[in-house]
């Protein structure tokens, strides 16, 4: 029998009371640049708190850096965001910085010859992550224009990259919420995502899910 407009949505919004989760179910910006399995279990999971590698938590400290010792009139920091998907879903996100109309974003670097730039004044651009995440934040923001500081982890100076909204970016980006999405829902019904595949062939080295993944399948050995 077909449910009328809304009773799935209900019925999801019971099953989610009866298993203690929180309702609107949230997904992180900075979840959908990488391997959307581990969002999908991460997300069904509720284990993102225990997912903060030490890159993360250096970053965290160059924002408060900034946040503690940066006085400038207007600005706003760690300004959260949520736009929403559908049936209860929302992406969230926190920018590091509004300054008036514009959407900032600071990052910590290390350099390295062998593998990227060797200096700060030899990056070119931001990397695609980077810029994805940001975008994201300035469609969730209703904002046009942003810019990334890139910090060198090793002298702390600094470079800046203005970043335009792009509309066609974010809409991909909601695409990936929706596997997501998908994902969570078979995981809900005893199913295990395996279709979905990681974006990045390296991001398995180091994912806390490797072990369950590995036990179903073994990402990490498909064709590039």
């Amino acid at each position: 029998m077909e449910n009328p407009d809304g009773l799935e949505t209900f019925n999801r919004e019971i099953r989610n009371r009866i298993a203690g989760r929180r309702s609107p179910r949230k997904i992180w910006v900075t979840s959908l640049s990488f391997c959307l399995r581990k969002a999908a279990l991460s997300t069904y999971l509720e284990t993102s708190k225990y997912e903060r590698t030490g890159e993360m938590l250096l970053g965290t400290l160059l924002h408060r850096w900034v946040q503690e010792n940066v006085e400038f009139e207007g600005i706003r920091f760690e300004v959260p965001l949520e736009y929403e998907i559908a049936d209860g879903w929302v992406l969230v996100g926190k920018a590091d910085a509004i300054l008036g109309d514009k959407v900032l974003e600071f990052k910590l670097k290390g350099f390295n010859p062998e593998n990227g730039p060797g200096s700060l004044d030899g990056m070119e651009e931001p990397s695609k992550t980077w810029k994805e995440q940001l975008n994201a934040y300035l469609n969730m923001a209703g904002l046009q224009e942003g810019y990334i500081y890139v910090f060198d982890r090793d002298g702390l100076d600094f470079r800046y990259f203005r970043v335009e909204r792009d509309e066609e970016a974010f809409s991909k980006m909601l695409g990936r919420a929706k596997v997501v999405i998908t994902g969570v829902g078979d995981l809900e019904q005893g199913k295990f995502p395996a279709w979905i595949k990681p974006r990045y062939t390296n991001e398995c080295e180091s994912c806390i899910f490797r072990a369950i993944c590995g036990a179903i399948d073994r990402p990490w050995e498909r064709p590039t």
